[in-house]
């Protein structure tokens, strides 16, 4: 008997603020599994990295870690 992979689907409850940041990163005809998938990759971290590192505080928190926070 061969066993197929399947994927359920299934939900992840996030605040309307979080849902609507992460829609905002979103390409055209992106999932939202996409876009979380593309994120967490190394080239959009350096990039993020990039775009906070001056504006990091003297805790080591950037804008974005804060802006994040609020979502």
């Amino acid at each position: 008997m061969k066993f197929m992979d399947i994927m359920a689907d299934t939900t992840i409850s996030v605040s309307k603020g979080f849902h609507d940041w992460l829609k905002g990163k979103g390409r055209k005809g992106e999932s939202y599994e996409d876009i979380i998938r593309r994120m967490l990759k190394p080239e959009f971290l350096n990039e993020l990295g990039s775009k906070t590192s001056s504006s990091d505080d003297e805790s080591g928190a950037s804008e974005t870690d804060a802006s994040l926070e609020n979502l």
